[in-house]
């Protein structure tokens, strides 16, 4: 009995993987590389798509916020032209507003005469000086009539009921030119009104001083 001598055929050797188990699972090495490739790119499009999805998330935020910052930023814009309208319009109120002191309002026109139609800071400055040196006039105008003995007279206006007659029975505690609240019905000041007493003070001191003349030329 003749022996065929068969050609020897060379397979490749299996690549052997650890397995932590008790079995191993046998693998060829060009299907096992094959595998991991493919499971990189497998978890490379995956992160990637994690990042664009995270992405696509955040500018449709930014779009959102960009939205309403617009919007705020109209409403502002609306709100500061509102403004400058209400500043423009109570400055040429305060221009309009003239005192009749000369001093005070030829000093207020030329402060004024280079001052920007919106510029409310600095016409409420000039508008304050002017007042101010007006009412210094004033207290200075007074003072100097109060010191020569005259008195503003008051244009309160007397009420009717001065000349209604009370009945007999009804009293009160002050004089007659008072009312029952003790104020005085010519000026309108509470009891003692010193307008009163110092206009009866000077009559009585013109009638003694003038009484002797006036007895001789009645005589």
């Amino acid at each position: 009995m003749t022996s065929l001598n068969l050609p020897l055929q060379l397979h490749p050797e299996p690549a052997q993987i650890p397995n932590p188990g008790h079995s191993q699972m046998m693998v060829p090495m060009g299907f096992a590389a094959q595998l991991r490739a493919l499971q990189e790119i497998q978890q490379e499009q995956a992160e990637r798509i994690s990042r664009l999805e995270q992405e696509n998330a955040d500018l449709r935020n930014f779009e959102r916020s960009v939205i309403d910052v617009a919007d705020r930023v109209r409403a502002l814009e609306q709100h500061k032209a509102y403004i400058a309208a209400r500043r423009r319009e109570a400055v040429g109120q305060l221009l309009n507003m003239r005192t009749l002191h000369q001093e005070a309002d030829n000093a207020f026109q030329l402060r004024t005469s280079d001052m920007q139609p919106d510029d409310l800071e600095g016409i409420l400055g000039v508008y304050g000086t002017m007042l101010t040196t007006t009412m210094n006039h004033h207290q200075r105008v007074l003072a100097q009539t109060r010191a020569n003995g005259h008195f503003p007279t008051y244009a309160t206006p007397i009420p009717q009921t001065q000349q209604v007659t009370a009945p007999m029975h009804y009293r009160h505690a002050y004089a007659a030119a008072y009312s029952e609240h003790g104020y005085c019905y010519a000026h309108n000041m509470p009891y003692h009104c010193r307008v009163c007493s110092n206009w009866h003070t000077d009559v009585d001191a013109l009638r003694i001083h003038h009484g002797p003349e006036s007895r001789s030329h009645s005589s």
